[in-house]
């Protein structure tokens, strides 16, 4: 039996492609604001003969009667829909000029500081739970980045997730359960904690086990945990990518590069070498920059590195020359040996590259901008691709990136496909969500 799925704040899809993955789902219903990304929603979901309705309108103009006639056209009587899915924008919860870092797959330090006034985006959360009170499903999911859970709200902080546990529990009749989600604790080669709000109309509820742990923890032996799931296993399969100029929509480059990875064997197309691996040209400013990173490495460690080897350097020169410090300087920074960057203060992701062996940090709407985070390919002098980026977010090849709404096969405006990749939820652990919701309704 298969059950049904409407997605709100749907994006390109990622969410509702973790419950399709389950063969358990068929996704009868979406909504979101951004062309591009539902016009990619709908090519990716038209499938098992139902093509899900999509609803390009601001989520707070959408009359409750709309939604509910559109989901009857689809076979979903009233109070009967399964599952209702969504992430509200996540800018309102979210901390303004703040960065993460991680140490052996903790966070370990948050800089910047909270946005605790009042946002307007906040109401798109009471906008769902109205949706939520008419349709009546079975389970309500909702996602959201960590820091929703201590966002201020009518003055005090963390006042918006109880508001909005107790209106699910009080007001609509669930059953809640709360909690944050690392996805690289799902097979998702990517270290991205999410704030999961599960609701269940049909009994007690409960998040899904984690089954993957970090290897060098100290109870990784004594699990029965699978290790994450690394940049090396999630990418090192796909064949140099081409350049925008030379894009081919259809079938993009020859062939995969062989593998042992259990994870880019599930990942792989069964149809055609994925289209979204393009890269672009970088000025030399940035190039510079990262040939000069290691695997990992952050931008503090780096640039310490480098100055210490700018200031020896610049040591043996004023010798060799017999001239001042300050006029040995002048004459490497002319000469483009000492490179200015290196004495920027960047935060601490910036430029650096991903590492083989480890999963990749948060994927953003960022990742085309190399001094936006850990977006550097390991060793190419590179960002990353959109193919390479929707990989660590755990998106199958078979997931197609429209950049156009005037012609499905256009693919190549990578700022438009990262956007949609940054900002969706890691299929994979949509699969696990949609696998426990699944179980449930089963029995």
């Amino acid at each position: 039996m298969k059950y049904t799925v409407a997605e709100f704040f749907s994006g390109c899809g990622g969410f509702s492609r973790g419950f399709s993955r389950t063969n358990r789902f068929s996704t009868v219903l979406a909504n979101d604001i951004k062309p591009e990304a539902l016009k990619t929603f709908a090519i990716n979901h038209a499938c098992d003969g139902i093509s899900p309705i999509t609803i390009e309108q601001d989520i707070r103009t959408i009359t409750l009667d709309k939604i509910e006639r559109d989901l009857y056209m689809q076979g979903v009587n009233k109070e009967s829909l399964d599952c209702l899915i969504g992430g509200p924008p996540c800018q309102g919860f979210s901390q303004l000029r703040r960065s993460e870092e991680w140490n052996h797959g903790k966070l370990i330090k948050l800089r910047g500081y909270s946005k605790l006034s009042v946002d307007p985006r906040n109401d798109l959360v009471l906008r769902y739970l109205e949706i939520a009170e008419r349709l009546k499903p079975k389970f309500i999911l909702i996602e959201n980045v960590p820091q929703m859970l201590n966002h201020g709200f009518h003055g005090r902080l963390g006042l918006l997730a109880e508001t909005v546990v107790e209106i699910l529990e009080k007001d609509l009749g669930y059953k809640v359960e709360v909690g944050v989600l690392n996805a690289a604790n799902y097979g998702v080669p990517q270290l991205r904690e999410r704030a999961i709000f599960m609701a269940s109309a049909i009994g007690p509820v409960c998040l899904p086990e984690a089954t993957h742990a970090d290897p060098r923890s100290s109870s990784f032996k004594a699990s029965d945990k699978k290790p994450w799931v690394t940049v090396r296993e999630a990418i090192s399969d796909l064949s140099l990518p081409s350049q925008i100029d030379e894009h081919n929509d259809v079938l993009g480059l020859s062939k995969y590069l062989e593998t042992s990875s259990e994870y880019a064997n599930l990942m792989r197309s069964k149809k055609n070498y994925p289209c979204n691996h393009d890269t672009r040209s970088y000025r030399n400013s940035v190039i510079e920059i990262i040939t000069e990173m290691g695997q990992g490495e952050t931008w503090d460690s780096a640039s310490l590195r480098m100055r210490k080897k700018y200031e020896e350097m610049t040591e043996r020169y004023a010798k060799r020359h017999s001239i001042t410090i300050s006029e040995a300087n002048n004459s490497l920074v002319n000469a483009g040996k000492i490179k200015s960057a290196f004495f920027k203060n960047y935060y601490w992701s910036a430029y650096t590259r991903l590492a083989w062996d480890a999963p990749a940090l948060t994927i953003t709407a960022n990742a085309n901008f190399l001094g936006s985070g850990r977006f550097t390919h390991p060793e190419q002098m590179r960002g990353i691709t959109a193919r390479e980026a929707a990989r660590l977010q755990s998106f199958d090849d078979d997931f197609k990136f429209i950049t156009s709404v005037d012609d499905k096969n256009h693919t190549n405006k990578i700022g438009v496909s990262m956007d949609m990749i940054g900002e969706a939820v890691p299929p994979l652990l949509a699969q696990a969500l949609a696998t426990r919701i699944a179980n449930d309704l089963d029995k």
